[in-house]
């Protein structure tokens, strides 16, 4: 299972190369770095609790430069990861680029929230795009007002059941739609 974080620079990113690969090596084991000249993609496995976005902050404040990061989230397969990967960087290359300094899914659609697009449905889905029984479990929980057992009833499964469901999608898509801003967020995608 691996992750990636996109470090995105306005000016040539080559002569803070060394310096980024080796903060982030501090915090992340680096399987793969990648190196453009406006860019670093670094892959890792762990989970960490490490906040990228006070890092990158504390980076640019160093350095003086403007730099923003990307954060995914978790992959099974690799193919999965560089599909996403190459959305993710047409997706990065439509936001202003001082709009956000830090970035990962829940920011890139709530900024596509006016224009969603079957890409962008089903890079955030990922395998439950076309799954009617998960997204008809999630689109019931959230015109539930959220409420386990309420939602069960109309779906006519035990809560448990429902728990387990809304557990797998978050660990896939990192959405948990039990939080408000990723039950908005998702609804919208959904609808």
């Amino acid at each position: 299972m691996e992750r990636y974080l996109i470090i995105e620079s306005k000016q040539n990113i080559k002569g803070n190369e060394s310096l980024l690969v080796s903060v982030f090596s501090e915090f992340i084991h680096i399987l793969n770095a990648e190196v453009t000249d406006h860019m670093i993609v670094l892959r890792y496995q762990e989970e960490t609790d490490v906040s990228f976005s006070d890092i990158i902050l504390n980076i640019m404040s160093d350095t003086l430069s403007d730099l923003r990061i990307y954060e995914s989230h978790v992959f099974e397969q690799v193919y999965e990861l560089e599909k996403h990967q190459q959305w993710i960087l047409k997706v990065m290359a439509s936001i202003p680029f001082n709009k956000y300094v830090y970035l990962n899914d829940k920011i890139i659609l709530s900024h596509r929230l006016p224009n969603i697009d079957i890409e962008t449905k089903s890079m955030i889905l990922r395998k439950y795009t076309y799954d009617s029984l998960m997204l008809d479990t999630i689109k019931t929980y959230l015109e539930s007002n959220q409420n386990m057992i309420s939602a069960s009833k109309h779906l006519y499964v035990h809560r448990n059941t429902l728990i387990q469901r809304l557990d797998k999608f978050h660990q896939m898509t990192g959405f948990d739609v039990r939080v408000f801003q990723d039950a908005f967020l998702i609804y919208q995608l959904i609808r």
